[in-house]
């Protein structure tokens, strides 16, 4: 601990921090200028001419002067005095006397700790889990991590939810710099600044600078220094600094407890401002933060009670803890405040820059002086009396703490004011079934509760999770009666996406705030969490002994200490420069109210009732955003809508044809993709872990929605509907593709026809097979790769990420288009002239996620199959295949790049045509002879990444090709992978809309009608490809029908579909094909290597385990023939061969059961497979 200690202390560019700091407020001047530059483009796209912008100005105008005239000095000063009058009250409680200089109110108090049945229900709560523990022990543990799991789903469904929502759309309020500007003489209301301090006499120059730099009329402006009765050394320090008038020292009284939030409360009995804001002492605002305050306040009603501004941090680069400690504020105060202010949750307040109404905050009775985190504590409140928060995009720097004690101490200050609140609010649960109220209950419990309930509950699961990776064999059995398969799964679902999300949301809040630098450091922020449990062990030891204690954060460690530097002996200095103090409020032998715990806060709604000065907003929320947006006539985006129509109509009218050609399940890959999903639910060991093995999971899980139905499942619809999904998305995805590189909506939609009328699409989009998984999240990751490179904005790249992740979890080809894509991400940085740290933060952020599907997939392997390359060289992978097709010698691909090449090109060429490979090889020459290297020919080369990963792949052995044209005309198997081809159309598809864009600008301008009838021959070209390929033949349809892809059909399906009685069937599913889905059995019925424990039973005696045996004593792969002789006396004694096919696989049904029932044979099932021409006898 020690040495962690001396690690997150030492000075890391410590003379490089301090130099940035010195600047800081050189830069916070020259801030307005620059946003005045930014503001020329924002005022063109934000408003639609000059006169709204004028409209808005005066409506501000306006506002305030009504707001000032309505709030005079007088006024200011009389309601400051009848606060201060029942505020200085001193109320005896019991035998105490409490002067907090707020209404004391009880209900709302930390003075007591938990109340009297509070510990009642917490003893009685503790007594009832011990005899559970001892009566129903594993029913108790089950229950108790049952709600520890859903705790944290709930949280990190809420958290995760929303800070991806506002990292999409930023929802704070944004004030236009430009409209500052032009207010720049107008009537602003008196403001108050609050600033509470004890022994900060090292950053009172800095702050004092600060405050200086502000953007607001001094004459309206009340700075008050707080300080504590014994802190002389800080007044010196100010009043050396010879400030101006409106800077006042306020001496806090001496009393219990000594807190910020009770120095606040009496600064608040003399605020003269119409608002009040606080700020610690090292804070640095940004210039215009009160103005860009007041004009939110201008912008809502009188509802709007607190406008929260953002804090971050000005020496971040410290050292570990304080960059650490940045990432976390940018995602709280960036990403999840934003995200709960949009939910309209609680907002826990920040602790410093919070702008209140003086008058509000009065009503409210100020701060609790007894709660350490007066901030989160009086959010809750403001809530609690619906009352809104508002989060201002204006930052508030701070010191963020560079040592390891100094760290703790404040954490420990704030885990404790947490669990404070969380008590307070809990004294009456019951108020919560209040209609309205659900809302702030999710809040006080996931975002306040949950968050302290986890820093104590994460070393405990930390332990149980190393426990069981290191001794799992030993504690296997214990996990598996406390972690019930449904708990399993959503704990595993905790464990791994909650885990890598919370660390995902610190990377994303860094990005989004361009703090590129900490995004590599924010990835191990685990170590932060270990710290904060810390923290929380000595929070809750305090909150026990000494409950009210002030952990005292140390500031100024940013200054560091140059040697020879001495800090100035300000008792030395001459009194003449000294600042007097403000006549304070007289502080005289009160009387003393009495109160109890009972005491109702009704006096808070009745103080809001009595406000009566609080204007109407200055121009309604409505009236901002017509503004800002006009109304747009006619569809916004007919082009798109017609594209989204073409798509569903075709897809649908596709799958109907070939459904009624019983055509759909024609490929044997298409009834283990359905198997594979359906085993999920129906299955002897039913589970996650049947989801894939070999191949990837996000198919299956695609049809998981629909398999459940059994028409579905054995009709092969439940594929179908998926991949039809796919085809729609991906086809979308293509247009806004093209019409990014294009800027033609005609042209892009002309190309997006050459994939939504290509016929091996259509086909393919009809079959329950992966490839239109694969394309659409292919498509969908270029496209916002596409979308990123044009326009810079982070959340594309997090999309283009995201798609790339699902794409790794489709097939294989995802995992090319992540290493390619992956690079180009720096490249891009590097034709765009970004700096290499924000290079190496976009690698970071769109790495780790779109990455993770590989990592995940690995382990998964590892887990499942004990071989983490279990999908590459397990015996039911693509290279065993490979392997078996290369010993007798038909694989020519096999380390011969131009028989790779020439294969995949040929098969690509079938898929699409000729016609359109000549045209779109054209128009993709033309493309990059013009456009050479940039960002967008490296987005429009992704789309190519299919046809050097098949090349490779096939090279390499790890996949076989048979295409006619290519082999050899005496080859036998001349067809046999072929729908790998359609991996390409997308390419040539937006290839064609880049033809039919230049078919039209290669004509000057008065001749682009003539242009427009070149695209419609280029889309009569498509449609004639197309038909040209039906009449052709469709090659993925005849793979399906004569090629080594085809489910040829079973006799011993026929047969087990008129005599099934029941019983279980012992088979090798991949060596039989047989899954019985034609047969009408159920999977659960079947049992087969994924079978766990009963596999290896039926194996070793079957006539115990099961009725049926489907068995290919040639075949040397078949594992139930390596365990079962068929031949031997035992086997025959019980069971009885009952059917046998001509190439040698078997059924036999065990001896002694009831004869077998005689049913007719579903026409269906005759029809089914009657197409495939391979394997048939005759």
């Amino acid at each position: 601990m020690v040495h962690l200690a001396a690690i997150l202390a030492s000075p890391n560019d410590l003379q490089e921090t301090i130099s940035w700091y010195e600047g800081r407020l050189m830069k916070l001047q020259k801030l307005e200028n620059i946003a005045t530059q930014a503001t020329q483009k924002i005022t063109t796209t934000d408003f639609t001419d000059e006169g709204n912008r004028r409209l808005l100005i005066e409506r501000y105008k306006e506002w305030m002067v009504t707001h000032t005239g309505r709030n005079t000095i007088n006024n200011a000063l009389r309601e400051m005095n009848e606060y201060a009058e029942s505020a200085g009250k001193t109320v005896l409680v019991g035998e105490r006397k409490v002067s907090i200089f707020a209404p004391f109110r009880p209900e709302h108090s930390a003075l007591w700790v938990i109340t009297r049945w509070q510990s009642v229900a917490l003893l009685l709560l503790a007594l009832g889990w011990c005899l559970g523990l001892l009566f129903f022990r594993q029913q108790t543990l089950i229950v108790t991590m049952t709600i520890i799991t859903a705790l944290y789903l709930g949280h990190l469904f809420i958290t995760v939810g929303l800070s991806f929502f506002t990292f999409r759309r930023s929802t704070e309020e944004e004030i236009d710099e430009g409209i500052v500007k032009a207010l720049r003489d107008a009537d602003w209301p008196y403001y108050t600044i609050l600033c509470p301090l004890y022994r900060e006499a090292r950053v009172v120059p800095q702050f004092a600078r600060a405050m200086t730099a502000l953007d607001y009329p001094v004459e309206k402006l009340q700075i008050l220094f707080l300080t504590e009765a014994d802190d002389a050394g800080t007044r010196n320090a100010i009043r050396a600094l010879s400030l101006p008038p409106h800077f006042k020292i306020v001496t806090v009284p001496e009393g219990s407890p000594r807190t910020k939030p009770r120095a606040c409360n009496f600064g608040l009995m003399q605020a003269v401002g119409q608002y009040v804001v606080i700020y610690d002492a090292e804070d640095i605002p940004e210039p215009a933060q009160l103005k860009k305050a007041v004009l939110t306040f201008a912008n809502h009603g009188p509802d709007l009670a607190c406008v929260q501004a953002k804090l971050n941090f000005y020496n971040p680069y410290q050292n570990l803890l304080t960059r650490w400690f940045t990432a976390e504020y940018s995602l709280w105060f960036d990403l999840i405040l934003p995200g709960l202010q949009s939910a309209k949750l609680s907002l826990p307040l920040g602790g410093t820059s919070n702008h209140f109404p003086t008058q509000i905050l009065r009503a409210l009775g100020g701060w609790d002086a007894f709660n350490v985190t007066e901030d989160c504590d009086l959010g809750l409140r403001l809530s609690r009396y619906q009352m809104e928060t508002v989060v201002l995009n204006s930052t508030t720097y701070e010191e963020a703490n560079s040592k390891f004690k100094n760290w703790i101490r404040q954490r420990s200050r704030w885990i404790k004011g947490y669990m404070q609140t969380y008590l307070i609010n809990m004294r009456r649960p019951w108020r919560y079934l209040r209609p309205g109220r659900f809302r702030e209950f999710v809040s006080l419990q996931l975002v306040i509760g949950g968050k302290t309930a986890f820093l104590f509950l994460n070393p405990l699961l930390w332990c149980l999770f190393v426990l069981y990776l290191f001794l799992g064999q030993y504690v296997a059995g214990a996990y598996h009666q406390l972690f019930p398969k449904p708990l399993l799964y959503a704990g595993a679902f905790s464990l791994i996406f909650g885990n890598f999300f919370y660390i995902y949301m610190y990377l994303l809040a860094c990005l989004r705030r361009k703090q590129y630098y900490l995004i590599k450091w924010a990835l191990s922020i685990p170590l932060y969490w270990a710290m904060m449990s810390i923290a929380a062990c000595m929070a809750f030891f305090q909150l026990i002994v000494k409950p009210h204690y002030w952990e005292k954060t140390e500031h100024g460690l940013h200054l560091g200490k140059k040697p020879g530097a001495a800090m100035p002996d300000f008792a030395s200095l001459n009194a003449s420069l000294y600042l007097e103090d403000v006549p304070t409020v007289h502080v005289a032998v009160p009387r003393i109210a009495h109160t109890n715990k009972q005491e109702q806060a009704s006096s808070i709604t009745a103080a809001f009732q009595a406000i009566l000065t609080m204007p109407v907003p200055a121009i309604t929320h409505k009236e901002r955003v017509e503004l800002k947006q006009p109304k747009r006539k006619g569809l916004r985006d007919p082009w798109f809508l017609v594209t989204i129509i073409t798509a569903l109509t075709t897809s649908i009218s596709a799958c109907w044809y070939f459904f009624q050609q019983h055509e759909i399940l024609l490929y044997g890959d298409s009834y283990s993709h359905m198997m594979l999903a359906r085993r999920f639910f129906d299955s002897q060991s039913p589970g996650v872990a049947q989801l894939g093995g070999v191949w990837l999971p996000l198919p299956q899980v695609g049809m998981l929605p629909f398999i459940w139905n059994d028409y579905l499942w054995r009709s092969g619809l439940a594929g179908s509907f998926s991949s039809m999904t796919c085809y729609v998305v991906a086809s979308c995805c293509i247009f806004l593709a093209a019409r990014r590189i294009t800027h033609d909506n005609v042209a892009s939609y002309v190309g997006t026809l050459a994939f939504i009328l290509n016929p091996n699409i259509l086909y393919l989009q009809s079959t329950p097979l992966s490839e239109l998984v694969c394309i659409a999240t292919s498509t969908l990751a270029c496209y916002f790769f596409l979308c990123w490179t044009q326009d810079n904005f982070p959340k594309q790249l997090v999309w283009a990420a995201a798609s790339i992740f699902l794409a790794t979890l489709a097939r294989y080809d995802g995992w090319a288009l992540f290493m390619v894509m992956l690079p180009l991400v720096a490249v891009v940085g590097l034709l765009k002239r970004q700096s290499w740290r924000e290079i190496q933060g976009n690698l970071f952020v769109f790495g780790a996620l779109a990455g993770l599907g590989i990592v995940l997939w690995l382990i998964w392997n590892q887990l499942i199959f004990h071989d983490i390359f279990y999908f590459q060289k397990g015996p039911y992978s693509a290279l065993g295949q490979a392997i078996s097709l290369k010993t007798v010698g038909a694989q020519q691909t096999y380390h011969n790049l131009w028989q790779s090449i020439r294969y995949y090109f040929v098969t690509s060429v079938d898929t699409f045509g000729s016609i359109l490979l000549a045209l779109g090889l054209v128009a993709l020459i033309i493309f990059l002879v013009r456009k050479r290297l940039t960002t967008d020919t490296l987005a429009v080369m992704m789309f190519l990444v299919p046809f050097v990963f098949y090349v490779l792949t096939m090279y390499s052995g790890q996949a076989g090709i048979y295409v006619p044209g290519a082999d050899p005309l005496s080859d036998p198997n001349h067809l046999f992978n072929v729908r790998f081809g359609s991996a390409m159309v997308a390419s040539v598809a937006v290839c064609m809309a880049i033809l039919a864009w230049y078919v039209r600008q290669a004509l000057p301008g008065h001749w682009r009608l003539v242009g427009r009838v070149g695209q419609i021959w280029v889309a009569l070209v498509i449609v004639a490809q197309a038909m040209l390929i039906v009449a052709g033949g469709i090659i993925t349809l005849e793979d399906g029908i004569y090629g080594g892809s085809c489910a040829f059909p079973h006799p011993i399906n026929g047969y087990l579909a008129q005599h099934y009685n029941g019983g279980r069937v012992l088979e090798n599913t991949f060596t039989s094909n047989i899954d019985g889905a034609d047969a009408g059995l159920l999977l659960k019925d079947i049992v087969y290597d994924g079978s766990g424990n009963l596999w290896a039973k039926a194996l070793k005696n079957p006539e115990a385990m099961v009725d049926w045996v489907i068995v290919d004593p040639s075949n040397p792969k078949d594992i139930v023939a390596q365990n079962i002789d068929v031949n031997s006396p035992q086997f025959q004694q019980n069971f009885t061969l009952v059917y046998k096919e001509y190439y040698g696989l078997r059924l036999y049904h065990r001896n002694g059961l009831p004869p077998l029932p005689t049913r007719p044979i579903s026409p269906y099932l005759t029809s089914a497979h009657s197409l495939c021409k391979t394997g048939t006898t005759g």
